[in-house]
């Protein structure tokens, strides 16, 4: 009798390439019904993971350990003995793990050439249907067969998370259907204006009568500015684990903030969203994916600049932002909840 097939998934960061690099998941467990699924990333991002369907195993890597560290992992992955890796993250230490492996390995392929083509020269090269989900997925069309429609990212809170998070909104007297907000990101330049979002809030508790709840890391300055302007709302920012964080936004009725990882991580729970898309844009990996769910971009010449963000503005005011007005997210979001 033939053992069953073990596929490795390599994504090491950060939470929302981990969340859309789920997307493939439903593909390979319809191809290979009895393989075990395993599923690499960095430690602090295991959480993430937890209670996935089409994952059997979640190996956790520590970056702090170094090189010599990465060497002893290698091998400990060779040890394993997979039937088939996927590089979805296509890193010098991911190419370091799978360096010499005797199995098939199949690597992402980023899109370099266009996005620097992109970013310095705002030629656009870019077919129209490109996303990241279709980018992993290309990963692997040449082993699997592929459905079309393509599968959505997918995350799993189970039923005794939610009743925990249940009690935890209770104590904050929220026993009634509620909006995430989630403002922060890795870097400033993704993030809108925090009396613009304090604005929102307010519009929303008048239009909609639900109560809006901020999450996000304790290192999110902007959730502190926001809650100052607005203490209408529920500011649990750096108050919940990152397992907390995604069960409350699974019971949440919307969801809206920036381009960041929980907010991709909303989408992949069922919930429709609201993303604010300043200097990134679906070329650089971000925008939704539900068809329930909206981008807020404005039109400027300029963007998308960087694959993250990272680049500083270097214009007098970051138009991308600027030029997005409160009745625009507003608008976006009580048009789903109000329909």
């Amino acid at each position: 009798m033939p053992r069953h097939r073990k596929i490795l998934i390599i994504r090491f960061s950060s939470i929302g390439d981990i969340v859309i690099a789920t997307a493939p998941l439903q593909t390979i467990r319809n191809a290979f019904p009895n393989a075990e699924i395993h599923f690499l990333t960095l430690d602090r991002f295991v959480p993430l993971l937890e209670c996935h369907p089409d994952i059997d195993r979640i190996i956790s890597f520590d970056p702090t350990t170094g090189l010599l560290g990465l060497m002893h992992f290698k091998e400990y992955i060779r040890s394993i003995g997979y039937d088939h890796v996927y590089d979805l993250h296509n890193s010098l230490r991911s190419r370091m793990i799978c360096h010499r492996l005797t199995v098939p390995i199949s690597c992402v392929k980023k899109p370099r050439m266009s996005r620097f083509l992109l970013f310095q020269f705002h030629w656009n090269t870019f077919n129209k249907d490109f996303s990241a989900s279709t980018m992993y997925h290309e990963c692997f069309k040449d082993s699997l067969l592929l459905d079309s429609p393509l599968p959505s990212p997918r995350l799993k809170v189970d039923r005794s998370e939610k009743i925990t998070a249940q009690k935890m909104l209770l104590s904050h007297g929220i026993d009634d259907p509620f909006i995430v907000l989630i403002p922060g990101a890795a870097w400033g330049q993704k993030q809108w204006f925090a009396d613009r979002y304090a604005a929102v809030v307010a519009k929303l508790y008048q239009y909609t009568d639900k109560r809006v709840i901020m999450l996000g890391s304790e290192n999110d300055s902007i959730c502190d500015k926001i809650f100052n302007l607005n203490r209408d709302l529920i500011d649990l920012s750096g108050k919940t684990s990152l397992r907390d964080a995604l069960s409350i936004i699974s019971l949440a009725d919307y969801a809206f903030g920036s381009d960041t990882g929980l907010l991709h991580a909303a989408e992949a729970l069922g919930v429709p969203v609201s993303m604010i898309l300043g200097p990134t844009s679906k070329e650089t990996g971000a925008g939704v994916s539900l068809a329930s769910s909206k981008n807020i971009a404005s039109d400027v010449w300029c963007r998308p600049c960087s694959q993250n963000g990272k680049r500083p503005c270097y214009r007098s005011r970051q138009f991308c932002m600027d030029q997005i007005s409160i009745e625009n997210v507003t608008g976006s979001i009580t048009e789903r909840l109000l329909a």
